[in-house]
């Protein structure tokens, strides 16, 4: 990190304990769209067992139908994301919170595979805004020195999601019939929505935000190298973008298979009921939660000992992508709990790189002023690989009546995301930052 980056962290570290720290509601409410966004996706996955036997499928069929939210998601996120950086958040998050109320209200009412396809890509259109709006709202709203911890704060209502979601949803199945889990969902997602385009503002535009805290926030923010956005298409010709793609293809592959398959893996290769594979799926998510949260500031840390922001993220990139391979452990442990306990190292690895790697997609395109487009350009690409685990995951578990060979095929793509990071994301020094106002 330059001498100027180290005197600005400094300045806004003394500044931040005197400011108000509005940014932060801000990025804790982004968190509670993230989580009401993967209880959404959960949902199905909860009931999937159940569903099986009513529609009379398999598992092969299901695992078409988990990833089909995937597949209008792909499509979306471009186009979503160059929607976020020109409308902005308020609207974008507000409208496509309300979508993801009506794909679950429609699916509680569907009778048939087929039909709940419909659901799922409808869900699919209204979740594509969801990256891009939130790496956009936390590149608004957090200095450089804070975009680590921020963006794993955000990030962290994945795990968290997915570790409430199971066990009350589960028991709303359980007690109520699968419809009834669609309806809460459904519910709280309209909740959401109207909540936040009645609170929610753009920094420049809050008349809650103070001056001093404002202050902070822009002076360690990269400058925009013009007026306006930058061409979108600088960012296809940007070699880190694509490097972070790749990781990120791998970590969404591992992601999506662990939403999609974990409850339907206790069940059918650990033999617990669906009550209890609810609570057992939350408790990978819950160490995910805690471990993302906690280790979220090491590569803001890693920066203001030194380390270069690239290498800085790298770190925890990398080092998140070697703990998921404990997913082997999983596959070939002889108890149920010692397989939750490498499943929760697993998922703990995934997420805490989950946030770094949007942490590095701002660090590359925030002087661009594509940070809405970049996320949607590396999210779209990258869910290509959201796609392929549970498909992948449904059929080889299908094919050989166990799902050993599908976790050992999720390590593998673990190892390969590892190194697409570690050698595909170009180690440089800091640019000089931006110029520091004094306090």
């Amino acid at each position: 990190m330059s001498t100027v980056d180290q005197t600005a962290h400094r300045r806004g570290t003394r500044a931040s304990r005197r400011t108000p720290r509005r940014r932060w509601l801000v990025t804790c409410f982004v968190l509670v769209i993230t989580t009401v966004a993967f209880i959404d996706r959960v949902n199905l996955s909860v009931a999937a067992p159940v569903l099986i036997e009513e529609f009379h499928t398999n598992t092969a069929v299901m695992g078409l139908l988990l990833s089909s939210f995937s597949w209008t998601y792909t499509v979306l996120n471009m186009p979503a994301g160059a929607l976020v950086d020109r409308i902005g958040t308020r609207i974008v998050y507000a409208a496509a919170l309300t979508v993801w109320a009506a794909a679950s209200f429609l699916g509680a009412v569907v009778n048939s595979v087929g039909a709940m396809f419909g659901p799922r890509l409808l869900l699919g259109v209204g979740e594509a805004p969801f990256i891009p709006a939130a790496v956009r709202t936390v590149s608004d709203w957090l200095p450089r020195s804070e975009r680590g911890l921020g963006s794993s704060v955000f990030i962290s209502g994945v795990a968290l999601g997915s570790a409430v979601g199971p066990p009350i949803l589960a028991a709303l199945v359980s007690s109520y019939g699968w419809r009834s889990s669609f309806i809460a969902t459904g519910t709280l997602s309209l909740l959401v929505a109207v909540a936040w385009y009645a609170w929610y503002r753009h920094p420049a535009e809050d008349r809650r935000l103070s001056a001093e805290e404002r202050d902070l926030i822009v002076r360690d923010q990269e400058p925009y190298q013009q007026e306006g956005r930058a061409p979108w298409r600088v960012l296809v010709k940007h070699r880190d973008i694509w490097a972070i793609t790749g990781g990120y293809f791998c970590l969404l592959y591992i992601l999506f298979t662990f939403v999609s398959w974990v409850p339907s893996y206790l069940v059918a290769d650990r033999h617990m009921t669906i009550l209890k594979s609810g609570f057992a799926t939350s408790v990978p998510w819950i160490c995910a939660f805690v471990v993302t949260i906690l280790a979220g500031r090491v590569s803001d840390i890693a920066r203001r000992r030194g380390m270069s922001t690239v290498n800085a993220r790298k770190l925890v990139l990398v080092s998140g992508m070697v703990a998921a391979l404990a997913i082997l452990g999983t596959a070939f442990s002889a108890s149920a709990t010692a397989a939750i306990v490498f499943l929760s190292i697993s998922t703990s690895g995934i997420s805490l790189a989950n946030g770094a790697a949007w942490a590095a997609t701002q660090d590359v395109v925030r002087h661009l002023n594509l940070s809405g487009s970049a996320a949607g350009f590396i999210n779209g690409l990258s869910n290509v690989g959201g796609i392929l685990g549970p498909i992948v995951t449904g059929a080889l578990a299908y094919t050989t009546h166990s799902f050993v060979v599908p976790l050992v095929v999720a390590a593998g793509v673990a190892l390969a995301g590892a190194l697409a990071w570690l050698f595909g994301i170009r180690s440089r020094p800091d640019a000089p930052g931006p110029s520091v106002v004094a306090p």
